[in-house]
């Protein structure tokens, strides 16, 4: 089976001539072979692909406002993009228009010690983030696991999270500050050192939808004292989930409580390219505070890993033990990929005693669909990374692919859980979204919408179910679908 590439209209004539005096002729890509770079994100690896009509590379604020500016005069949709590694398909020209790729705009701008605050251009790597933080002895805890390639503006996008979400929160927790540009141009300074405007907060999660973020600011935390770090090899996820009400039942509020599945310990093994466990479910716990403190959980949490059944408990010695200990965990998503040639991975929450019933689930799902599934995540908030192998060469296999999210979605909504809870909605779940959100819910999205955005032209059908449109599916037929 092929991948469909849907290609939209030419820009109108001279809009490429406006924009190359914006920010260079070398900034400027239209030629298909340059476009299909930018016709899918990391839901790429479904077969799904869609063309932009150009990609502008801007290099700074005034330079992305001067960029939508011309887009708004000519009725262009802007999309705006990070490094590309969403998985909700949120980063694509759905209705043709330009992508702004703001990649060149990659400076952290300010660390304040002593304010506890950073700044950078949204096209900063969230890793180098974490690295000047702590040069300072502070602390960004917010930590997706895509932080080596994903942009610091692409997490504020998607409200990014992280293994260590459970103990510090998202990333809009320590958002206090941005630079934006509205759908008309207009620059707005945001937060602590501009106007006392309310689309700050709901910038975290608006996936591109309101405003085109070009710088941000964050609040840090003093790093820990101390950290330690565990790793429990489990025979079955029953034991695995088990630990985590032992663990809670000690009064221990970990910084981070991961869990990969026996088939995701298995894809990163087959790699060859990280030294870890083979044929067992991976519990991680990471306690962080004082020396006093982390001693004293580290002690307790072993004692509930092995009461929970775990057939194994390393304890790191020190961070570069730690380190190791980490790298299954790190290393999943990519060795899942090598796998299978395609995948559809999603990032549901329920309520975390629910976890072991979700899983099962899903297990069934995969079965009832003949596709292979592999199961990670974070078992501190309940959020479960469900990952559909499939290869979208073959006929139906896709479709196949599709159909197994739709049953995963049905059966967290139906457990009172969430569609995401960092990957964002992208066009992947709007059929779904209404029915968590509620049409009041959907009418106050519109209305945001419209206040901050009335032409529509920020990454239209993204989010947003607002019409229907014909699109042709990866197997060439065609089918209604929300856009």
């Amino acid at each position: 089976m092929r991948s469909t590439f849907r290609i939209r209209g030419m820009l109108p004539p001279g809009a490429r001539h406006e924009l190359e005096r914006v920010v260079g002729a070398a900034h400027v890509h239209t030629r298909p072979a340059d476009l299909a770079a930018y016709a899918f994100d990391a839901f790429g690896a479904s077969g799904e692909r869609r063309l932009p009509d150009a990609v502008v590379l801007p290099a700074t604020t005034e330079e992305v406002s001067r960029v939508v500016r011309v887009c708004a005069r000519r009725g262009l949709p802007v999309v705006p993009r990070g490094a590309g590694t969403g998985y909700a398909a949120g980063a694509v020209a759905w209705r043709g228009g330009v992508i702004l790729n703001l990649c060149r705009m990659s400076r952290i701008l300010d660390l304040d010690a002593e304010r506890r605050r950073l700044r950078a251009q949204a096209g900063a790597i969230t890793a180098a983030i974490h690295r000047r933080a702590a040069t300072a002895g502070l602390h960004y805890p917010p930590d997706p696991g895509s932080a080596t390639t994903s942009t610091i503006g692409g997490n504020v996008a998607c409200n990014a999270a992280g293994p260590h979400a459970f103990r510090y929160g998202t990333t809009a927790d320590f958002l206090v500050g941005a630079a934006v540009v509205l759908g008309n141009g207009e620059i707005v300074q945001l937060g602590e050192a501009g106007d006392g405007s309310p689309l700050l907060p709901l910038l975290a999660g608006s996936e591109g939808t309101l405003a085109v973020i070009t710088e941000v600011e964050f609040r840090l935390l003093p790093a820990p004292a101390a950290r330690a770090t565990l790793a429990a090899q489990f025979a079955d996820l029953e034991g695995a989930f088990g630990a985590v009400a032992e663990i809670s039942g000690k009064g221990i509020v970990p910084a981070a409580l991961e869990f990969l599945d026996r088939s995701a310990v298995e894809a990163v093994a087959r790699t060859g390219t990280v030294a870890g466990p083979r044929g067992v479910a991976l519990v991680l716990v990471e306690l962080e505070g004082d020396e006093a403190a982390v001693r004293a959980e580290s002690e307790a949490a072993g004692a509930a890993l092995s009461a929970a059944g775990a057939a194994r408990v390393d304890r790191a010695a020190d961070a570069a033990d730690a380190a190791r200990l980490w790298e299954v965990r790190k290393a999943v998503s990519a060795a899942v990929a090598t796998v299978m040639v395609g995948k559809i991975n999603e990032d549901v929450v329920v309520p975390r005693d629910r976890m072991a019933e979700l899983v099962a689930r899903t297990e069934a799902i995969g079965t009832r669909h003949e596709l292979p599934v592999v199961n990670f995540g974070h078992l501190g908030d309940g959020n479960l990374h469900v990952t559909f192998l499939i290869d979208p060469r073959r006929p139906g296999e896709r479709a196949r692919g599709d159909a197994a999210a739709a049953d995963l979605f049905d059966a967290v909504l139906g457990m009172g859980g969430s569609l995401s809870g960092e990957h964002g909605v992208g066009t992947t779940k709007l059929a779904y979204a209404e029915r968590q959100l509620g049409a009041a819910g959907m009418g106050l999205m519109r209305r945001l919408k419209q206040r901050y955005d009335p032409a529509g032209l920020l990454n239209p059908g993204i989010k947003l179910p607002d019409q229907l449109a014909r699109t042709e599916s990866t197997d060439g037929a065609v089918s209604d679908r929300a856009s």
